[in-house]
């Protein structure tokens, strides 16, 4: 795993249309303070592995479970030998997930969840993250939707328990960015077919346009209007798996302007034509 360090913001790169990143980490060499806008997860899976967060250190031994929320700095520590699993939940999977920002806040700076035989929640949690690891490895067709599926559950496991498992503390300096980029995030997921404006969007996050536009990059690594494209195809390859839709009803109903407008972002992010794109669906369904 080999970070993308901009300042001590790490830059995660996801594939295209994949909202969740797994690591096998088998790595000797410690990571500098560093933060991220997605959720990281760690499990060691052989030896211990420590992570320092707000001056404490969390020594994790094997099956533990650390939950690490958008915003925290934190460091890691790798012993000589030793392999963990190292989850990355993409900022665009959290913000599509109505109100759960909102949960986020039991969990910081961080939640750590020790091996115990009697915890259910432990155990429900663990074979999760034992599913990516192993769709990672095997890539199935729809890769990429069961990976989010996976991730969901994991997440709605976690805001169902989130006050019996979190702080219960409020940790402002942390979450007061990030919880202006969710909450911006979550209007554009629910209104992206809209005409949408910056001045309407940087009031939503509460910042002026100019502090919006830098917030935005700085979070998501892309451009307010790239984001706000990739949510109409988001919804586009959604509406494309139904073959009773055409092409000109689904680019009225995800928010493209012509058809020529929306073939051209569809291809630039997908390699594809959607046409193109609704036969590999096709194809798939066939071979299931």
């Amino acid at each position: 795993m080999i970070p993308d360090f901009d300042g001590l913001r790490e830059v995660v790169h996801f594939p295209a249309n994949i909202t969740l990143m797994c690591y096998r980490n088998q790595e000797a060499e410690d990571y500098p303070s560093h933060w991220h806008s997605d959720i990281e997860v760690i499990m060691p899976l052989e030896n211990e592995y420590t992570v320092q967060i707000d001056h404490r250190d969390y020594v994790l031994k094997e099956g533990d479970i650390l939950f690490i929320p958008p915003g925290v700095i934190h460091e890691l520590f790798a012993p000589a030998q030793g392999s963990r699993m190292i989850i990355q939940i993409s900022y665009a999977l959290i913000s599509a997930m109505n109100g759960f920002y909102e949960t986020l806040h039991h969990f910081y700076p961080c939640l750590f969840l020790p091996v115990r035989s009697e915890d259910t929640l432990v155990e429900q949690l663990r074979f999760i993250l034992m599913g990516i690891d192993e769709e990672f490895r095997v890539r199935g067709p729809f890769h990429g939707d069961m990976l989010e599926a996976y991730a969901r559950q994991f997440l709605v496991l976690l805001a169902r328990n989130g006050d019996a498992y979190g702080t219960r503390q409020s940790y402002r300096r942390y979450t007061k960015s990030v919880d202006g980029f969710l909450r911006v995030c979550d209007y554009i997921n629910r209104h992206c077919i809209e005409s949408l404006t910056i001045s309407q969007l940087a009031e939503v996050a509460g910042y002026s346009k100019s502090h919006f536009l830098r917030m935005f990059k700085e979070f998501s690594n892309i451009s307010c209007g790239e984001y706000i494209q990739r949510q109409r195809v988001a919804l586009a390859r959604k509406l494309l798996a139904d073959p009773e839709r055409s092409i000109t009803e689904i680019v009225t109903h995800a928010g493209f302007g012509s058809v020529a407008s929306f073939n051209r972002v569809f291809k630039e992010q997908m390699d594809c034509t959607p046409t193109q794109y609704r036969k590999m669906l096709r194809s798939q369904n066939r071979n299931i």
